[in-house]
């Protein structure tokens, strides 16, 4: 998952490392494999890091060979071998990392190299030259990113309460934000709860320098075209050729890979594409029910059986679901309370 966080207070008034720490230890369910904090200044920025690709040589932050760039992503960039190999040999990589791959594109292309990415992605890049960050989400929004302005610098975070431990901050409830949750049952984009704190718009750049207002840009749009006509036979050829491309990219790891399996026809196709495209047998995972007509198990288990899965299913402790709330609601969102962080529940 990972989990990116910094502070660019500017007008010369420094970062404490220390902040940083406690931005990223709020996230350490995002990340518990790595971590890394960078001051500059006035300029500071962490991660915490959940290890996919790349497991020794992918600590962030990353930087560029004269130190100019530095890099921090929250994501996966699945075309990054492609793009490296647009690059050439002569890039200089020095790791097997996407992380690597952002760097060094974003030297290459600058912030045109944001609509190159094909992933789900939050990036910050730090320009130690011309003290400048860059702030950079997916085309969907897959990958959140929090962003606030105040007392003349601004913050980031994967995570609103990664935003907590940054001193002088106002946290103050939007009222449209609570309109929206009841109204929708969620905070409608870019919105969040909080009056002060916004969420950067999907495939959107943030911009912001030494000096002024931050700049906010979009490098993707969707667009529409008509189809050239086909038959049925060659749609069905063609969609799965392409289902069979997009999974086959996502399965892109230096870990074991495994699929959330419910028997439905979403993720019995993900499992299909998978065991075809693995030459060992798919690792799925079933979350199964005490009560039968809630509980898809049967379903995912023919699904397993056909596919040759290796299946793991576990059914649902009520009490243990319980017992767990209170750890699920603060790693969604929520501030810790008192049944969280040991003390005993008010009467």
């Amino acid at each position: 998952m990972c989990g990116i966080a910094g502070w660019y207070r500017r007008q010369g008034r420094p970062v404490d490392e220390a902040t940083l720490t406690a931005q990223c230890d709020v996230i350490l369910h995002r990340g518990p494999d790595d971590s890394g904090v960078f001051t500059d200044g006035d300029f500071g920025f962490g991660m915490r890091r959940l290890a996919i690709l790349d497991l020794q040589g992918g600590h962030q932050p990353m930087f560029s060979d004269d130190g100019r760039f530095a890099v921090i992503l929250n994501g996966e960039i699945y075309n990054h071998l492609d793009l490296r190999a647009q690059l050439g040999a002569g890039a200089g990589f020095r790791t097997h990392s996407d992380t690597e791959t952002v760097l060094r594109v974003y030297e290459h292309w600058g912030e045109a190299c944001f609509a190159r990415l094909e992933g789900m992605f939050a990036i910050a890049v730090w320009d130690r030259r011309e003290r400048r960050l860059t702030l950079a989400r997916d085309p969907l929004g897959i990958k959140p990113l929090y962003v606030t302005e105040q007392a003349g610098g601004l913050a980031f975070a994967s995570e609103i309460k990664a935003l907590l431990p940054v001193p002088g901050l106002e946290f103050e409830l939007d009222p449209r934000a609570a309109h929206d949750y009841f109204a929708y049952g969620h905070v409608r984009p870019p919105r969040s709860i909080y009056r002060r704190i916004g969420q950067l718009a999907p495939g959107a750049l943030l911009r912001l320098g030494a000096d002024g207002e931050a700049v906010h840009e979009t490098f993707w749009r969707p667009s529409f075209a008509p189809a050239p006509a086909r038959t049925e036979a060659e749609w069905v050829e063609d969609l799965r050729a392409r289902w069979l491309a997009v999974v086959e990219r996502h399965m892109l790891s230096d870990v074991p890979l495994g699929v959330f399996l419910s028997g439905g026809v979403d993720s019995s196709a993900v499992a299909a594409a998978m065991a075809r495209l693995s030459d060992q047998p798919v690792k799925a995972f079933t979350i199964g029910f005490p009560t039968p007509r809630f509980d898809e198990t049967p379903y995912a288990a023919r699904v397993a059986r056909h596919l040759g899965c290796e299946h793991i299913v576990r059914t649902v402790d009520l009490q243990a679901a319980a017992d767990i709330l209170p750890r699920l609601a603060v790693a969604f969102g929520g501030r810790p309370g008192p049944r969280f962080s040991g003390a005993s529940p008010a009467p």
